[in-house]
């Protein structure tokens, strides 16, 4: 791995940690509450790609379970994988390797918002959110179909964070793509 490489997946995992400061804003329909750090992990597939965004991920994740309080909400260690929010936690290692497949597939270079934001929301946000309803369902006295439900408020939200990390993608992607030139 090239020291660039190492460097960028540094870069994402701190950027992933800063959007963890945003405080979680609690619903009343699950007991899990809306974060914008879920957005970092979006942008690390936009962005790093399948290999080096999932290797973030998982780094991020590895620092949590050694007890970095550095989930939304100053969470960390072992016991946030075996709580409620699982789901979530499992799903972004492999949103993160979609949203990266799928980039480096159809828009390599995040010149299309549109593309970025589709496969942001179907990759990353829905997917996510999917994985993370069975996880409450799992785990509390909630039904899969209720917590599917209750999952469709976090869709607003997850779209603005899908469109905002494709706008940011295309605007790194461009102003790197300037540097190179």
């Amino acid at each position: 791995m090239k020291t660039k490489d190492i460097t960028q997946i540094a870069i994402m995992i701190s950027i992933i940690i800063v959007l963890g400061f945003f405080p979680p804003i609690p619903i009343s329909l699950l007991p899990v509450p809306i974060v914008i750090q879920n957005a970092g992990f979006m942008l690390s597939g936009l962005l790093l790609g399948k290999k080096n965004g999932t290797i973030a991920t998982l780094l991020f994740l590895l620092l949590v379970g050694i007890g970095f309080p550095i989930l939304a909400g100053g969470r960390g260690g072992m016991t946030v994988f075996f709580g409620i929010t699982v789901g979530y936690l499992l799903a972004y290692p492999f949103a993160t390797f979609f949203i990266g497949w799928m980039t480096e597939k159809f828009n390599p270079h995040n010149q299309n918002i549109a593309y970025g934001f589709g496969i942001t929301l179907l990759f990353g946000a829905l997917f996510i959110d999917f994985c993370g309803a069975i996880g409450v369902s799992l785990l509390s006295n909630v039904s899969l179909s209720k917590s599917l439900l209750g999952s469709l408020a976090f869709i607003p939200g997850d779209a603005i964070k899908a469109f905002m990390t494709a706008f940011v993608a295309k605007r790194i992607s461009k102003s790197l793509s300037k540097r190179r030139d």
